[in-house]
């Protein structure tokens, strides 16, 4: 009998599928910070699906999964839709969206004690710096 791991987060009905289909599940129902962790971990996968869809109904469901994660984060952390378009009405008239498609390749910050280059050097891994 052949057994594969999954060690990941599924949706809510998924077990009980495998078990009304005779399969053996071993699992756990997470709560809590655990849960968290799996519903960003999730995310995170789901994310990279969206670049494997091969046509626009893969990437319409790939989005859907990507928006039933965020759903449920925003309800094991008790964020409220209204809280959420609040933040993202607030940043977005701070900063913008991403429709016009800005792609910035570097920036050189000619102070070195400017905020926005400690900014930076606190994230290497993000901002990498030049030489």
């Amino acid at each position: 009998m052949p057994t594969f791991q999954y060690a990941k987060l599924v949706r809510d009905n998924i077990p009980g599928w495998h078990r009304e289909n005779g399969h053996t599940v071993n699992g756990q129902q997470l709560t809590g910070e655990a849960l968290l962790e799996a519903l960003v971990a999730k995310l995170h996968e789901e994310t990279d699906e969206v670049s494997g869809a091969m046509n626009r109904e893969e990437l319409i469901e790939e989005i859907g999964d990507v928006q039933q994660i965020i759903n449920d984060i925003l309800v094991s952390q008790d964020i409220t839709q209204s809280e959420l378009k609040s933040s993202i009405q607030k940043k977005t008239e701070r900063k913008g969206g991403f429709l016009r498609g800005e792609y910035i390749e570097s920036v050189t910050i000619p102070d070195e004690n400017d905020k926005w280059a400690q900014y930076c050097r606190r994230s290497p891994e993000k901002y990498p710096e030049i030489s």
